[in-house]
């Protein structure tokens, strides 16, 4: 089994599946029958936090959605020309130093790897566009760059 979309009823692979609503039960030979009677059924699922466990695509929950707000300084340039005066005396006549900086900070309370989620293309096969799951892409890079403009 690949763990694709096969979230029958005995593919209980994950712990939170004991929390799921249930509406079969076992009787006292081991069979699995379908629970019709309403009280039974209620009784069954008093402590259900979640719903069926084995849809094909599965049941939306906010119990994993959390606040991606964030601030991201994503880009900052800083430069310095010099004076005239100063670089003429030298044969210059212009000079600037600069510091470009991208992605330099970004202060989030999102516990993922980054607050700007990617989208997967290709999830579960569909072929659909999944803006604003987080697949834990890689991390935006951090760059850095020292320059100096000179004109003689």
């Amino acid at each position: 089994m690949m763990g694709n979309k096969d979230n029958q009823l005995g593919e209980n692979r994950l712990a939170i599946v004991s929390e799921t609503w249930k509406p079969y039960n076992v009787d006292s030979n081991g069979d699995l029958y379908l629970v019709t009677d309403p009280g039974e059924l209620a009784s069954l699922n008093a402590n259900a936090k979640y719903a069926v466990a084995y849809s094909e695509y599965g049941i939306c929950s906010s119990e994993f959605i959390e606040d991606a707000s964030y601030l991201r300084l994503n880009t900052l340039t800083v430069g310095y020309s010099f004076p005239q005066k100063l670089i003429k005396k030298i044969g210059i006549s212009n000079c600037r130093i600069y510091f470009t900086g991208g992605n330099l900070f970004c202060l989030s309370g999102y516990s993922g790897i980054d607050p700007d989620v990617n989208t997967n293309s290709n999830a579960g096969g569909d072929g659909f566009p999944t803006p604003n799951y987080d697949y834990n892409s890689y991390p935006k890079a951090r760059t850095y760059t020292f320059g100096m403009n000179v004109t003689f």
